[in-house]
């Protein structure tokens, strides 16, 4: 398969280095015509011109940076190049109405349009080890599977464009609060004179004690393993040793609050996740 790639940054680069690797023919675009360099130097041809790109392609990745890019470049200039039945992967992360868009533009015209966040690293773009949420026509995914499966070791098919939007989001959020939570716990333990390899393993081993919790919350089972209101008592000490230590954790203070607030709703009893159920429930 002779696959393009429009954006040649860290990511879109590794992603064609992979490909290349792996055997595929790889054309290359990008704004900067420089930035093509490395990825042309391990066999890649460029181009200069992006709509001549995708007409010589079967398959189009998009790797850009927001919205605003993607409206310029993929909305006015890659779909409107493509030819029907030609694929378009969208691996930027953009918002749910920003994908939609794409696909209603590529719909119209009758090209084979995939949202496809990404979650990974450049290793993982390089080694094709990166985890892909597809959403699109069921159709569209089957062609696209072999090329996806070369892109990424997890390929997790969400149905639709918006789906994939907000499954990336909601990961990079829960990415920003772990890193606040990080902040504020090691912080805390710092002021305490608590040692950082020591703190930082013992996050990390908890970090890792939430996985044991995922069948519990796919079923929605909140029978007690670790119950509300024993977090709750220990949140109360470290709460008070937070004022203690004169430590400001917000993040620390609005779990408490949410915790102490759920226990007088009754679900002291049950297991803590039965507290983020309750908050899910409230939407």
């Amino acid at each position: 398969m002779h696959v393009g790639i429009a954006g040649t940054g860290k990511m879109g680069s590794a992603i064609a280095c992979n490909l290349l690797d792996r055997g595929y023919c790889v054309s290359v675009w990008n704004v900067e015509p420089s930035m093509m360099l490395p990825v042309t130097t391990a066999g890649a041809t460029p181009f200069e011109n992006l709509e001549s790109l995708v007409a010589s392609v079967e398959a189009v990745i998009v790797m850009l940076w927001d919205d605003r890019v993607a409206q310029e470049i993929s909305l006015r200039r890659i779909i409107p190049a493509a030819r029907k039945g030609q694929l378009v992967i969208e691996t930027t992360t953009l918002s749910p109405a920003m994908y939609e868009s794409l696909a209603a533009a590529a719909a119209q015209r009758g090209v084979g349009f995939l949202a496809c966040p990404v979650i990974g690293s450049v290793d993982g773009a390089r080694t094709g080890a990166l985890t892909l949420y597809p959403g699109g026509g069921n159709e569209t995914f089957d062609r696209a599977r072999e090329l996806l499966n070369a892109i990424g070791s997890s390929v997790n098919f969400t149905g639709s464009p918006a789906a994939s939007a907000h499954l990336k989001l909601a990961s990079n959020c829960m990415l920003a609060v772990l890193a606040d939570s990080i902040g504020e716990l090691l912080g805390t333990m710092a002021r305490a004179g608590v040692d950082r390899r020591l703190a930082v393993e013992t996050l990390i081993y908890m970090l890792e004690r939430v996985g044991t919790k995922r069948q519990q919350l796919i079923e929605g089972d909140t029978r007690p393993r670790f119950s509300a209101s024993a977090l709750l008592k220990d949140l109360r000490l470290a709460h008070a040793a937070r004022q203690r230590l004169q430590v400001n954790a917000p993040l620390m203070d609005l779990a408490f609050a949410e915790f102490e607030r759920m226990a007088e709703t009754g679900l002291g009893d049950e297991d803590y996740i039965a507290v983020g159920l309750a908050l899910e429930r409230a939407f």
